[in-house]
């Protein structure tokens, strides 16, 4: 059985010879450029540190990593890195090691603190990297200083936020560029052919997270209550842009993609959801049953939401809205507990994630106890398919090395049927 015949007989809730793996098939799945070059000294492996998402500091998985962890899928977008001398440039990381980052992403230091800006092509800052900080922040919000959602939203707003930095190969405007959309499509057609490994396309398309990114978070809470028709307007014209963009992406690789990855759409926190789910029902699932209907009724390919916290309230609205798998399984959230949500929902959606407590045992524990966190989770998702191991959410830069090669180290061994 082959990496890609592994993971769809996962994601059709059937058990393979082994558990199947993923690491870094999109961008809640991924590993801290700082944790790559650790492993890549350690382990003594030559791909270079390939920086595609500059604003949450991930490293592309390679070649190396995924035979050395046996994983089976992968994000499409890596077949899109090519030349490295002409579509890359040199960075450094926070930690002083270097990296490449896409030649199209405008990062520059700010000031002699060292704190670093990201700014998009007609020279908005929308982001900032404190000196020190393993992250980006968000400084521009499009609609931020308004008072109300505007009667009249332009879908090119949208791209003014520092999560409209584009990751490969949503840097090619297939939308409107008739030679980029013939490079993405001969590009995945190729790279299909080339690999048996499961292929990821993250779309992105989040309807909750867009909206807090255009407004601010905080305003666009208050505009649920307060401005509601703002509210609907902003969510059918983002729709509407997501289905025509769907709808070049199916028609020209529909065929080609096993996976197409949704979100993130962060519908909880740590304790609750973030809205009623009453509000997620009326405002958000009418869109997200609409655009996953697109993909179902054109194309083999699954449909994965990435959707942090405590959301185990509104699953079942979203299995019933069209989603086949949920990611990244965050147990560690209020209401989240493993055992129950494969019980309650283990028939009708597959885990992906879930499989190792990034928030303290990975970062924190003995090998020993990763291990047997490991086991135990397997034990819980792995029974019937419907389960893909990887972490909760990104392996960060504080995880020591030998925990990471234990995590998978385990679910490797462990995890045969």
């Amino acid at each position: 059985m082959n990496s890609r015949e592994r993971i769809l007989s996962a994601i059709n809730h059937q058990e393979a010879d082994r558990l199947p793996i993923d690491l870094g098939s999109m961008k809640s799945t991924g590993l801290s450029a700082i944790s790559f070059n650790k492993l890549k000294k350690e382990l003594n492996f030559s791909d270079p540190c390939l920086v595609y998402d500059f604003v949450q500091q991930l490293a592309f998985t390679g070649e190396n990593l995924r035979e050395r962890f046996h994983v089976d899928s992968m994000d499409v977008g890596e077949a899109f890195i090519g030349n490295l001398d002409e579509n890359w440039k040199p960075w450094t990381l926070p930690d002083g090691s270097p990296c490449l980052i896409p030649n199209y992403v405008d990062a520059r230091i700010l000031n002699e603190k060292g704190d670093i800006g990201v700014f998009d092509q007609s020279g908005i800052q929308l982001g900032v990297q404190p000196k020190g900080s393993l992250y980006v922040d968000q400084v521009y919000y499009p609609y931020g200083d308004l008072e109300n959602i505007p009667e009249e939203v332009h879908f090119e707003d949208y791209r003014k936020t520092i999560w409209g930095v584009p990751t490969l190969p949503f840097n090619l405007d297939i939308l409107n560029s008739p030679s980029d959309r013939e490079l993405f499509t001969k590009t995945i057609k190729a790279y299909r052919k080339k690999t048996d490994k499961a292929l990821m396309l993250c779309v992105g398309q989040s309807f909750f997270e867009n909206c807090g990114f255009i407004r601010r978070q905080e305003k666009f809470l208050m505009d649920i209550v307060l401005d509601k028709q703002g509210v609907i307007r902003l969510l059918n014209d983002l729709e509407e842009n997501y289905l025509q963009v769907l709808e070049v992406i199916v028609n020209s690789v529909g065929e080609d993609i096993d996976v197409f990855q949704f979100g993130g759409d962060d519908l909880g926190s740590q304790h609750e959801l973030m809205i009623s789910p009453r509000t997620v029902r009326e405002l958000l699932i009418p869109h997200y049953r609409k655009v996953w209907k697109f993909v179902h009724e054109r194309s083999k390919a699954k449909v994965f939401l990435h959707s942090c916290g405590s959301i185990r309230r509104v699953l079942g609205d979203l299995v019933e809205a069209g989603l086949d798998i949920i990611n990244p399984v965050q147990t560690t959230a209020a209401r989240m507990d493993p055992q129950e949500l494969k019980d309650e929902f283990g028939k009708d959606l597959v885990f992906w994630g879930g499989g190792c407590d990034t928030q303290h045992i990975l970062p924190n524990g003995t090998v020993q106890e990763v291990e047997e966190d490991v086991k135990r989770r397997i034990d819980i998702f792995a029974p019937g398919g419907g389960f893909v191991f990887s972490q909760i959410h990104n392996i960060q830069a504080n995880v020591p090395t030998e925990n990471i090669q234990a995590m998978f180290r385990t679910a490797y061994e462990y995890g045969k049927y």
